[in-house]
């Protein structure tokens, strides 16, 4: 049961060492999708998990970056490759 606990924006952003701006970029442009409850935004541990897997390597500290690597993992992952 606990892989079924949730985490908040806030505590995904304590988890990763980054702002709570950061996380919510990361969710709107697509890389870190998340279930909206109420006001708040809540990540599962899974999607944390793929995060670190297929965005090693990548540079997503700002909205540009973010966008052209998640088209590079998307690409990757289209095509059946590995990040």
């Amino acid at each position: 049961m606990y892989d079924l606990q949730m985490l908040t924006q806030e505590e995904v952003a304590e988890l990763l060492h980054t702002h709570v701006t950061t996380i919510a970029m990361l969710r709107e442009v697509g890389i870190l999708p998340a279930i909206k409850t109420g006001r708040n935004f809540m990540f599962s541990q899974q999607t944390i998990r793929d995060f670190q897997k297929n965005y090693s390597g990548y540079d997503v500290s700002n909205r540009v970056k973010a966008v052209e690597s998640f088209q590079c993992v998307y690409e990757n992952m289209a095509s059946g490759g590995n990040t």
